[in-house]
């Protein structure tokens, strides 16, 4: 009976390989919103134990019936291991080197893959016994493993108390408005070649026009880093963080060039602060980073949401009641299973689609808010898009989840975000007193994205040009002309530029390019 017990929790624990393995890694809990240990190990670990009962009910009900040699019960059970396989495949692929990752993103993969396993389908058929004994033992063999795992990301998810993944206390608010404002908009992962060098004949993006017509435009603009971890914590400190490392679940530990050692990001002064000193309140709305967890005491006002987790730890924007999150986890464990998008009706993407248009809904709104908020002296509004995957249709002009939408169609939508923002500063009587800096963190990283399952053709023939340079446009309050600067700029200086203007050392635009090259 324990032999039994043993090879139907090893069985189990397959089933949900990827999300003990993602819970072992050290700095996958910074990432979270919540404590995965709602939001994650409680529906888990009932789902586990329901199949570890469920399949051992089934085999004691076979074996007192002498039905276990019976090539239906051994089939029975080989085609039920095809589960725990898939998912345990899949987690190791993601642990794997990128030339792997390469290897199983090229076509020619699975015919080879299939070819490969004509031997033990067709000895799984002819011997059902022997291959259900076969992997009986195999399971029963990785019980060390597996209990290793589930040790690690249960010790992993125990150090942080509930209280660590709450936001901290904000600055108080200061008293007055400001004479002048900046409104300041990072677009995750906008390219400067698709937005404006090269732009394809079908993506119209009149907003950007527009505020091109009137502003700073920087052509050979260059983001600190091609990760957003690294790129924020340099733009906001004003130095370039060559590697950040979580530090618990609310800081990041990061290495500036230029400086010996490594030191948190909380500790450095950053923009909030500049501008706090200043006289100015704080605003930040953004996604991805644990913004009110690391940067609170420098914001009088703070929106963020976690970004979408790898498979198995991925978690709602809403936690939900343990009931329909262990439906949810199942269907997010399906969508898991290799060649799970070739099944009709099945889509993986799309439930990272669905949260992402919620919070990017709920991002956007608190945009409009900060950005229209008298009181508000410097505002940042990190949002993620054109970032993929893709949730705009812009032929239609809607959000969607389920069309063949790409990085084009995001692009679009950031366009419409940045209208709609104008509009709010506009319609709040405040867009001659407010500049406005635009700007991403990172640009379009094509070789990231190419050949994932997702990728359009659009995408392709739009991906061989330059697309790691990000914009750069400043817009300033009384000034109608544009100035173009083609030199290069590393965005690291809007720290800088930023606190210029705030003090009011820079209010036209052949100052912005003076402060620039100083």
């Amino acid at each position: 009976m324990l032999r039994r017990l043993s090879i139907c929790l090893a069985f189990a624990t397959c089933c949900f390989l990827n999300t003990w393995m993602a819970l072992a890694e050290a700095g996958g809990s910074f990432f979270a919103r919540y404590r995965p240990w709602h939001t994650v190990v409680a529906p888990v670990v009932c789902w586990e134990i329901a199949i570890a009962l469920g399949i051992l009910a089934a085999w004691e009900f076979c074996r007192r019936r002498s039905l276990l040699r019976v090539r239906a019960f051994h089939g029975a059970f080989l085609a039920a291991s095809l589960v725990p396989l898939g998912i345990s495949a899949a987690a190791i692929l993601r642990i794997a080197p990128v030339p792997l990752v390469t290897v199983v993103r090229d076509p020619r993969f699975w015919p080879l893959a299939l070819a490969a396993s004509v031997a033990p389908v067709g000895i799984s058929v002819l011997r059902p016994a022997a291959a259900s004994r076969f992997l009986r033992g195999a399971f029963l063999c990785a019980i060390p493993v597996l209990a290793f795992l589930v040790i690690r990301g249960t010790v992993t998810i125990l150090r942080y108390p509930e209280a660590a993944y709450e936001d901290g206390p904000l600055a108080a608010a200061l008293d007055g408005t400001p004479q002048m404002r900046v409104v300041w908009i990072i677009f995750d992962e906008l390219s400067q070649g698709i937005a404006f060098g090269a732009r394809p004949a079908s993506l119209d993006l009149p907003n950007f026009d527009r505020l091109r017509g009137e502003s700073f435009y920087a052509t050979a603009a260059a983001a600190p880093a091609d990760a957003t971890e690294r790129s924020m914590p340099s733009l906001t400190i004003g130095e370039t963080v060559v590697e950040a490392v979580p530090e618990g679940v609310n800081d990041l530990r990061l290495r500036i060039a230029g400086r010996p050692g490594a030191v948190l990001w909380s500790s450095l002064p950053n923009v909030f602060d500049a501008a706090r000193g200043l006289g100015f309140n704080t605003a930040l709305t953004g996604w991805f980073l644990p913004y009110g967890r690391i940067l609170n005491r420098s914001l009088t006002r703070c929106d963020w949401t976690a970004g979408w987790m790898v498979p198995g730890i991925e978690e709602r924007s809403t936690p939900l009641p343990l009931p329909a999150a262990m439906w949810d986890r199942a269907r997010l464990q399906i969508s898991v299973l290799p060649l799970a998008g070739h099944l009709p009706g099945v889509f993986p993407g799309r439930y990272a689609r669905e949260e992402k248009a919620r919070r990017f809904a709920y991002l956007v709104d608190g945009a409009r808010q900060m950005a229209a908020d008298p009181a508000m002296g410097l505002t940042l509004v990190h949002l993620p898009v054109p970032h993929p995957p893709a949730i705009y249709d812009r032929e239609r002009g809607t959000i969607g989840t389920t069309g063949p939408d790409g990085y084009l169609d995001n692009v679009a939508l950031a366009d419409r975000t940045l209208g709609e923002l104008r509009r709010a500063i506009e319609e709040a009587g405040l867009w001659d007193r407010t500049a406005l800096v635009v700007s991403a963190d990172h640009g379009w990283r094509t070789n990231l994205w190419r050949g994932d399952a997702e990728w359009t053709a659009e995408e392709e023939a739009a991906s061989h040009g330059e697309t790691m340079g990000v914009p750069f446009l400043v817009r300033l309050p009384g000034e109608a002309k544009p100035l173009c600067y083609d030199r290069p700029l590393p965005t690291v200086m809007t720290k800088a530029l930023i606190t210029a203007i705030l003090e009011g050392r820079v209010t036209r635009l052949a100052q912005v390019a003076e402060t620039l090259q100083r």
